[in-house]
């Protein structure tokens, strides 16, 4: 299983562990010495669902493959 990385000692870590303050992963260790014991109130951050990974894939897909029409249009073939 995927082990996030924390923001500010870029260990390692259990997802169990994971809290989340300003869009950013941290542990619990190095979030109670930046913020105290206020850091348990932050919310933990919500795991990624399949469906929003297959959701992420295909509208790359479709980026690349509208870019790659684009070019071909333009360079003439």
């Amino acid at each position: 299983m995927f082990k996030p990385s924390c923001y500010s000692c870029r260990k390692k870590f259990e997802p169990s562990a994971l809290r989340v303050s300003y869009s950013k992963n941290y542990c619990e260790g190095c979030g109670v010495g930046l913020f105290g014991e206020d850091y348990f109130n932050f919310p933990p951050k919500p795991a990624p669902t399949t469906r929003k990974n297959l959701v992420v894939h295909v509208a790359v897909l479709i980026f690349g493959a509208v870019f790659f029409a684009l070019w071909l249009s333009i360079s003439g073939f």
